[in-house]
């Protein structure tokens, strides 16, 4: 059976991690895409301009194929890509995360940075309440009012969402259904050949 449902987080999270004098604010919040990803990333940045560095990386959609990572002026490969694969092996998707660094003095080196700025991300990442979301499609339904009553036994039965209903001499609805489930919804609703999708 095909994957219809992934992981994200429910609210945003934060964490502070403190390495050689340097501290790392880190910051998980859910988002559903890059434009709102990017206009947290400027929130962040603007709220913190007398940070060192403000490094960030973000997944989005349900197989996480949509990612951007960037260092913000550390080595390259130092910093975005360690908080990209934090959530990458948490199997998390439609987050993205920033770490803000406030430098302390002391370099950490590159292996330092990596292992830093993973544990910053990793941080927020736990401190966040993991939730499942489910893939979905929306069924268009037409049926004489006769039928209502057949429509919205299925809809109860499968716990459905209705998006929309209305109609003058038809009545249409709208369901929102989880991707596994179309089939046998439709299924179902065609069982007594009266309805029309």
């Amino acid at each position: 059976m095909e994957k219809d449902s992934f992981i994200t987080i429910k609210s945003a999270s934060e964490a502070i991690y403190k390495e050689k004098g340097s501290k790392f604010l880190s910051f998980a919040i859910p988002i559903n895409s890059e434009d709102e990803a990017d206009e947290i990333r400027k929130k962040i940045k603007k709220k913190y301009y007398d940070a060192t560095h403000v490094v960030y990386a973000f997944r989005i959609g349900y197989d996480g194929k949509i990612f951007r990572a960037a260092d913000d002026g550390e080595p390259s490969g130092s910093s975005g890509i360690p908080v990209l694969n934090q959530m990458r092996s948490a199997e998390i998707t439609n987050v993205i995360v920033l770490v803000v660094r406030y430098f302390g003095g002391t370099k950490l080196g590159i292996p330092g940075l990596i292992n830093a700025y993973g544990t910053a991300a990793a941080m927020a990442l736990n401190a966040a309440e993991k939730i499942e979301q489910f893939i979905v499609e929306t069924v268009c339904v037409s049926t004489s009012y006769n039928n209502v009553n057949f429509v919205m036994r299925i809809v109860k039965e499968n716990n459905l969402k209705i998006l929309e209903m209305d109609g003058s001499e038809k009545c249409n609805i709208k369901i929102e259904v989880r991707k596994n489930l179309v089939d046998k919804i439709v299924d179902s609703l065609n069982a007594n050949g009266k309805i029309v999708i």
